[in-house]
């Protein structure tokens, strides 16, 4: 299944008689690309996650008789615990990031927790995206909402799953020129019917990122390519994939040949910004830190920008 070609006429159609929302601010943006679409082969995958005030964690964990991951942990409410996850890679690469799906009726009541439960089975206990799809139907199938790319070396997936049990489709990578991506409403034809509200950000960041990707003008990598899309601000503070509301960034590069690594970023109001750069060897991952160390910050060159000025989401091409 493709990502149909009518959305590049106007995502706004798609809505039409949809109920009109003023931007959410609990929102995401999410992509991914594999194979031959980036310079390293491999894959390439990423999301910005949007909350009005958030505490976020970088974390390994690691349970008897599971697989060990790393994820990008939050709360929406105090420093600690971290219950949630947003955003994850395994100790045998398999990566997942995951949108909420804003677009339904009453779309509050799927929760952080069931958002959260998917990312968990994931990582934990499947080592592919082979076995993510053996499985399908336990991890997709049960109504909980819920927008999923799901990736490693070898290929990715889109996951919609729907308000009502076994209501869910998945697009491949390998369907769509080895590109995908996301924001918080239903585009894959099976799926549509479930939007009930219209967000105009969540179309505007569905469009941006579907033509900067198809756009580019040759392989992709994280530097020239990645880093830059996290930060388009394009459409303003609140349509643009980087908002006033973006809270973190985290891009995964698994190159065919080579060593994975993850670029973070910590920008939420309720703490102070981190950076993050991590190489995932086999070392990381038999040895994984306690606690995980931020770059140390260096602010030489940089002047400061008035809150508020668009220049203040302006950043350079190889910054994450």
């Amino acid at each position: 299944m493709r990502l149909l070609s009518g959305l590049t006429i106007s995502t706004s159609l798609l809505f039409s008689s949809l109920l009109f929302q003023p931007s959410e601010a609990k929102a995401c943006t999410t992509f991914a690309s594999v194979g031959t679409a980036n310079d390293e082969g491999g894959l390439l995958m990423a999301k910005n996650r949007d909350s009005l005030a958030a505490y976020e964690q970088l974390a390994v964990k690691r349970e008897p008789g599971e697989n060990a991951y790393l994820g990008l942990f939050y709360n929406s409410v105090d420093q600690t615990p971290y219950p949630y996850i947003a955003a994850g890679i395994n100790e045998h690469g398999l990566s997942v990031v995951q949108n909420e799906s804003a677009s339904i009726n009453n779309a509050d009541k799927f929760n952080d927790a069931d958002q959260s439960a998917a990312i968990y089975a994931i990582l934990k206990d499947h080592r592919s995206v082979a076995e993510v799809l053996e499985n399908q139907e336990k991890l997709f199938g049960n109504g909980l909402a819920n927008f999923l790319i799901i990736g490693d070396k070898s290929g990715a997936i889109l996951v919609e799953v729907g308000p009502k049990e076994g209501s869910y489709q998945i697009l491949h990578a390998s369907e769509n020129n080895n590109l995908l991506y996301h924001t918080n409403h239903y585009v894959l034809e099976p799926m549509r019917g479930f939007n009930k509200v219209f967000y105009p950000d969540s179309a505007d960041r569905f469009e941006t990122i579907k033509a900067l990707m198809k756009g580019a003008p040759g392989q992709l990598t994280a530097e020239g390519n990645y880093y830059r899309w996290m930060n388009s601000a394009q459409n303003g503070p609140y349509n643009s994939i980087l908002r006033e509301v973006t809270v973190a960034s985290w891009v995964v590069s698994l190159p065919e040949n080579g060593t994975p690594d993850l670029n973070v970023r910590f920008t939420s109001p309720s703490q102070t910004f981190q950076r993050y750069e991590l190489e995932l060897n086999s070392e990381f991952w038999n040895y994984p830190p306690a606690k995980i160390q931020p770059l140390p910050l260096n602010a030489d060159g940089i002047d400061s920008e008035p809150v508020g000025s668009e220049r203040r989401y302006t950043y350079t091409e190889g910054e994450l």
